[in-house]
């Protein structure tokens, strides 16, 4: 497994397909508030913050412009564990998370007679789907399928359009030198992975955040056979914690704002 973390999706996760660039109007977009308590206390670390215009588009005399800021974190304390439990072997963070805060010019409240305004929404949400869903092939995520649909209660009291996903991550296997020229070795297979992606409406403003999980533990036991006289039983166990950690990326994406 020595892919890099996978899922740590670029600057416009959630927004690049919408099309546009413009950086002096990106930086004037503030970040998404995101619940740092949380994140500090589960071990999270910011890993990217990046701004860029998404959208822009006329409705008769009316110029729309949307433009987005997102910031990622990836549970650098899941990933430190997983580590030292594979003798460093496994170096990729397996539980993600982002928040992007997009702006519209003029705001959605506020364009005449709602010009558009539901069509944007729409647009917005389905994007970030795609965009969503390409970030994780880009990361080496494969069977990347829909698996529902809901909503999330949202902290400041909106409700959140939800769409959750499923995947696979492909363990490349790791070897342990047992003596010099014998070695104990655990095959390539897959763990699945859940992911989560939410989009809401935040006064006059949308929010779109999201992440991604182990779904299963890893608990592997394999005997190698090093001669005749010897066989070796490795137990390769994680300690993954599928339940904790749906509850943590739904807890976190509850308190964006």
């Amino acid at each position: 497994m020595n892919r890099r973390d996978y899922l740590v999706a670029g600057a416009s996760l959630g927004t690049a397909g919408l099309a546009g660039c413009s950086f002096l109007a990106a930086a004037a977009t503030p970040a998404p508030n995101v619940p740092k308590q949380r994140l500090d206390d589960g071990g999270w670390t910011r890993t990217n913050q990046a701004s860029e215009t998404v959208l822009e588009r006329s409705y008769g005399p009316v110029t729309i412009e949307a433009v987005s800021n997102t910031v990622q974190y990836v549970d650098e304390q899941l990933q430190e564990r997983v580590a030292s439990r594979t003798l460093d072997q496994v170096q990729t963070a397996l539980s993600v998370f982002f928040a992007t805060r997009v702006d519209f010019s003029p705001d959605l409240d506020n364009l005449p007679a709602g010009a558009g305004r539901a069509e944007l929404l729409s647009q917005v949400q389905s994007n970030a789907r795609e965009t969503f869903e390409q970030q994780m092939r880009n990361q080496g995520l494969t069977d990347i399928e829909k698996t529902g649909e809901g909503t999330l209660d949202i902290d400041t009291g909106e409700t959140a359009d939800t769409v959750k996903l499923s995947a696979a991550y492909p363990f490349q296997g790791i070897s342990f030198d047992v003596t010099e020229g014998k070695s104990v070795e655990l095959p390539p297979t897959d763990i699945d992975i859940s992911a989560l992606l939410a989009v809401w409406h935040h006064g006059d403003y949308v929010l779109i955040s999201g992440g991604a999980y182990p779904a299963q533990n890893f608990d592997q036991v394999v005997e190698n056979s090093l001669s005749e006289g010897i066989t070796v039983t490795v137990d390769v166990d994680l300690g993954l914690e599928p339940e904790a950690y749906r509850t943590e990326i739904r807890g976190l994406v509850a308190g964006v704002q």
